[in-house]
């Protein structure tokens, strides 16, 4: 194996000569002591160890469920990550090479099997792309696929066959992987596309915008990027609500292919009126509009092809983004010129609606209309928990619900003959927790979470209306108040009240305070917290708020409810140590003892000695003082001497064997 060293830079040279240094004089010691020892013989050389692993070996990845368990949550990573539609992903890698970003110098390598350049065609830039002032489809005219160019039908986007449109075209025509991914689209296309261009035609707008969303998400209507984006039109969680779609813990109608169209017409129209062309409205669609107006106002171009070979002029994914379009658009109006002819498109989706009950479970839809559970679900994939959501109060709303076209009269029929199961509502509060819920409601956290399609790590978010069961059993009376500890005791006016909350790692103290209408500074003064760390699960909070403060939307612990014990006081120690059985002593020292000695006696090491009375076990006891022990032996003798023995007790002194009053002059 070649071992490769790098010389130190910069100031690790110093670091580096004084250690070598170090080591160099260390030696010469070791050789002048070897030379006063003549009898230690110097032993055999060691061997070369082997690699830690063999080179073929991969490397063991993170445990990423070790690492949730010590980040109090998801990690960073986890958060960011999210299923890739498969299509798009391999497309993606296969741009690299399609589009290379060449360094002088360098080769790529591996090929994936595509054509080679032909050194005849348009000279290109650094990314491969023609150079400025941009080609028209004239220039394309002249290359060897001109007459084939020629032959297809383009779609009813204005568009430019740009050599990288044409790079695209060339690759879903000759590549085995282009026509592969070209089979899967052209298979999909045939769900969704003939609904969605209705909409389009409906709209005014350009029906093969319809491709935009294949190239967003594979025509996959439950795909989530990585960043969040959701559905058929990858919209994220705030700009579908701007556009009209509900997005919450019930449903998510980014998920349905209908609504999601609606709303990505909107958006679309709403580009178009802006940048006045849709090259630059599907680009700002990909970068975002402000960002798409920031780059033509600093280089002073509305040009999108001009903008897309200008050094950090859009984004790279935003370069490649319009002409993948146009190109897909093009390949599915000319399947036969792609070898598309034969594929069989999945048959378009049919269906009947029908207006059915608040929380009305999709697997009772599915019972009344005759039909599968699965075809229901796949109808209705907005419903996040397999029902519609429930009733708020005063509220009447009728929710829609697609059944397989034909079966909606007779699923209307069956529900309103069998009615509806009744359920009641309950409203998250700040600081609920599902066991706490559970309690209270007299059902277990497996019932709620199996009513309400929730994750088994999921967290409780303040204002979701939660189904429970209506019929509630009694809850029963606490056996004995919850135990608080606080740093000090900080009792309230005359005119406020003392209550506790019980925190999660989900909290920070911004969001307690003002839950409760209170300062982060009070909270961190009442509390003996910082302000820059995280809450650990299990800390409980004390806060002092009016007494007419209203706190229906917080879970908190009235004072009335809890027995409070400051921290590190007598009662505090007895408390949590006759919870493992044992109890707090104090000792006096006799003459000889250690730290060691009287842990030992005791059942203690010298360890939990150290930590418990704040000293080192070699430092010098005196006869007499005090050690604190932890223990479940008997104490007796002179050991137990020291601990607290009970007052005397107080005679009242009767009135007549009270001193006469002195008298005062003047009186």
């Amino acid at each position: 194996m070649v071992r490769r060293f790098h010389a130190p830079t910069g100031r690790r040279v110093c670091v580096w000569l004084l250690s070598a240094a170090i080591g160099v004089g260390l030696a010469s010691e070791a050789r002048a002591d070897a030379s006063k020892a003549p009898t230690h013989r110097k032993g055999p050389a060691p061997k070369t160890p082997n690699p830690t692993l063999p080179e073929d070996v991969p490397l063991p990845a993170p445990n990423a469920r070790a690492r949730a368990i010590v980040a109090a949550g998801p990690t960073r990573e986890q958060l960011r990550a999210g299923p890739e539609e498969e299509t798009l992903m391999e497309l993606r890698d296969i741009e690299a090479t399609l589009f290379p970003r060449v360094v002088r110098g360098l080769q790529s390598g591996w090929s994936w099997d595509l054509p080679e350049a032909d050194p005849a065609q348009t000279a290109a830039d650094h990314q491969g792309l023609p150079l400025l002032p941009g080609e028209r489809s004239s220039e394309v005219a002249h290359s060897k696929d001109s007459e084939w160019l020629r032959s297809l039908t383009l779609p009813d986007l204005p568009l430019r066959l740009d050599r990288r449109v044409v790079t695209y075209l060339q690759f879903y025509r000759d590549n085995d992987r282009g026509r592969a991914i070209a089979a899967i689209w052209a298979r999909r296309s045939g769900r969704y596309v003939p609904a969605m261009k209705a909409e389009l035609r409906r709209a005014g707008l350009p029906t093969d915008l319809v491709w935009l969303s294949l190239i967003e998400s594979g025509h996959n209507p439950t795909i989530v990027s990585p960043a969040g984006a959701m559905g058929l039109w990858q919209f994220m969680p705030h700009s579908g609500r701007m556009y009209g779609l509900t997005v919450d813990r019930w449903v998510d109608e980014r998920r349905d292919p209908a609504r999601s169209t609606q709303a990505a017409i909107r958006f679309l129209s709403d580009l178009y009126r802006r940048f006045g062309n849709w090259e630059l409205a599907m680009a700002a669609y990909n970068m975002g509009y402000a960002g798409m107006s920031n780059s033509i106002r600093k280089y002073n171009t509305n040009d999108f092809w001009t903008l897309s070979r200008l050094e950090s002029g859009i984004p790279w994914e935003t370069t490649l983004y319009v002409p993948k379009i146009f190109a897909i658009a093009i390949v599915m109006n000319n399947r036969e010129a792609f070898g598309l002819k034969n594929i069989q498109p999945d048959p378009p989706i049919g269906f009947d609606t029908i207006l059915v009950e608040p929380a009305t479970p999709l697997e009772d839809v599915a019972a009344a209309a005759g039909v599968s559970m699965s075809s229901v679900r796949e109808l209705n994939m907005q419903y996040l928990a397999d029902r519609t959501p429930p009733a708020e109060a005063g509220d009447t709303k009728r929710w829609p619900v697609r059944v397989p076209k034909g079966a909606g009269e007779q699923a209307l029929a069956k529900l309103a003959k069998a009615g509806s199961r009744k359920l009641a509502t309950y409203r998250v509060r700040f600081g609920d927790q599902l066991a706490d819920v559970a309690a209270e409601l007299g059902t277990t956290p497996a019932a709620l979470r199996s009513l309400n399609a929730l994750a088994a790590d999921e967290k409780l978010e303040p204002n979701t209306v939660l189904l429970v069961p209506k019929a509630r059993e009694e809850r029963p009376a606490a056996a004995e108040p919850e135990v608080v500890v606080v740093a000090a005791d900080v009792p309230p006016g005359p005119q406020s009240r003392r209550v506790f909350f019980r925190a999660t790692s989900d909290h920070d103290l911004t969001e307690v305070a003002a839950a409760f209408g209170v300062s982060v500074r009070e909270l961190a003064s009442w509390n003996a917290i910082n302000e820059g760390a995280r809450l650990t699960e299990g800390m409980v909070l004390q806060i002092l708020v009016p007494k007419d403060a209203k706190l229906d939307g917080v879970r908190y612990l009235p004072e009335s409810d809890v027995r409070v014990l400051l921290t590190a006081s007598k009662e505090f120690h007895e408390y949590f140590e006759g919870l493992k059985g044992k109890r707090r002593v104090e000792i006096a020292v006799k003459d000889g003892d250690t730290l060691a000695s009287v842990g030992a006696r005791f059942g203690m090491s010298v360890g939990s000695m150290e930590r418990v009375n704040r000293r080192s076990r070699n430092s010098k006891l005196v006869p007499g003082e005090t050690l604190i022990v932890y223990t479940d032996k008997p104490v007796t003798g002179v050991e137990s001497a020291l601990e607290p023995e009970p007052l005397p007790e107080v005679i009242a002194t009767l009135p007549e064997a009270l001193p006469p009053l002195p008298v005062t002059a003047g009186r």
